[in-house]
This record gives C-alpha cells, structure tokens and sequence, in this order.
C-alpha cells in the first residue's frame, strides 16, 4: 500500500469512480437505453402482432384462468421484496452496514450503482416504448401503465450483487453459488407474481432479467477493474483477514493521483 493511500481517509483511498469509470457507466448506461428501447418498440410496434406477443397473450390469460385467493396472497408475498419501499430500504440498511463493516466503497456502491443504473434504465425505457399492461384483469392499481420492461423483476436480479460481494470477501466457492441460488428464487417468485397480477407480460419480464443482469455485469465490471482504487480485498471473510486492526484498514493497493 503507498504511503499516499495510507495517509488518506478510508472515504477518499477507497473511492473507485474516476473520470474514466463514470464516462464507462455513461457510455453503457447509453446503450443499455438504446438497445432495450429498440427491442421494446421492433416487439412491441413495428412487429406486433408476433408469435412473441402472442405468447404473451396465453400465458396472461393462463395464469389469470388460474387464479385463486391463496394464489392471490402468495403473489403479493412473493412480489414483496422488489416493490420500491422495499428495495430502498434493504438497499440503503446494507450499504451502510457494509461501510460500517469494511470501511471501503467497493461492495456498498455496487449495490448502490446497480439499483440507480438498473431503476434508471428502466424508468426511461418503459416511457419512450410505452408497452402498454396486458390485456387481463389486474389485481393492483398502479401510477405507471407501461408494461415493458418489469422494474420489479430487474430490481429482484440486481439483488444478485450480494452473491459478488459475498465471492469478493470469501475463499469458499460454493456460498456465493447458494447464495446465488437463493436470491435467483426471489427473481423467479417476483416474475411469476408479476405476472400473475397482470401487470407484465412473459416478455417483459424476460427483460427485466436481461437488464438486471447487464446492469450487474457492468457496474461489477466498472468498479472491480477502477484504475482509481483498484480492488484488492483478499479472498477471505473478514474473520480470516487476519488481526482486527488490518480488517479495519482499506484493501486497496494504490490510489491514482
């Protein structure tokens, strides 16, 4: 570690997100909107009515055929852990519990610039294509009458960041793998609870998936590879980092001037 790193405080020494790493989520942050707005508007417009709206169309009118009151319960607790409220606070408690624990800003901002850049996408996308909700009765009232892409399910797949920071910080392969697996349930029970509410069709939650997993791919790419700080925690728990005063100290090697 250079001595210009270890006499800055741990917010400056750690902080990865120079120019170059904001013009890179700029630039991806671009495309993202333009790729997904094109796919929206060709499946949605320029060739609708297709095999895939189609699919759309059974599957919607499939699960409300199927709908019960004990269903009904069961999708409003599984669309729980992607609705707003929800997001931000787990959001928030564990970017503060992650600062707090480590004193660095690589796995807190992960969290935080995934959620901002996935919400950000979508907002904007579902607004320029303007998919409008499928055409079945729904169980909720909402603000936001466009369908495409679901918000709900590519918050739930950016919740995989957990399973980054958690293979970041340990030397076990197979905890990140179950951790993913079970935060991959939530996004299976968030997609179906969607749909079955008769908010989003089977094509917009395919891209909400699609988009939380670009957006966690690029902000994980982006600050694990900053040229400002770059990333250098051990493959380690924090119980195995060693004594307690080298845990609390930032894992960074350099900082660029």
């Amino acid at each position: 570690m250079s001595a210009e790193a270890d006499d800055r405080p741990w917010w400056r020494a750690t902080w990865p997100l120079g120019r170059r790493e904001l013009a890179q989520l700029g630039i991806a942050f671009v495309t993202v909107l333009v790729v997904f707005t094109v796919v929206g508007l060709l499946l949605t417009e320029t060739f609708a009515p297709n095999a895939i709206t189609d699919l759309d169309q059974d599957v919607a009118e499939a699960l409300v055929d199927g709908r019960t009151p004990e269903r009904n319960d069961w999708a409003d607790w599984a669309a729980f852990p992607a609705e707003t409220v929800t997001k931000v606070v787990v959001s928030t408690l564990l970017v503060v519990a992650l600062l707090v624990l480590w004193r660095r800003w690589h796995e807190p901002l992960l969290i935080a610039v995934s959620l901002i850049f996935e919400a950000s996408a979508f907002i904007i996308v579902t607004h320029l294509v303007g998919r409008e909700r499928p055409d079945v009765p729904r169980l909720l009232d909402s603000p936001v009458t466009s369908s495409y892409p679901s918000g709900h399910v590519a918050a739930a797949t950016v919740y995989l960041a957990l399973a980054v920071v958690v293979a970041w910080n340990t030397r076990s392969k197979w905890l990140p793998v179950l951790l993913a697996i079970l935060l991959g349930g939530v996004v299976v029970g968030v997609s179906w609870a969607r749909m079955y509410q008769g908010m989003h069709n089977l094509s917009d939650v395919v891209a909400g998936v699609i988009l939380g997993l670009v957006t966690l791919w690029i902000c994980t790419y982006v600050i694990s590879h900053s040229t400002r700080a770059p990333r250098c925690v051990d493959a380690a728990t924090p119980g195995d980092a060693g004594p307690a005063e080298d845990r609390r100290r930032p894992a960074v090697h350099e900082v660029a001037a």
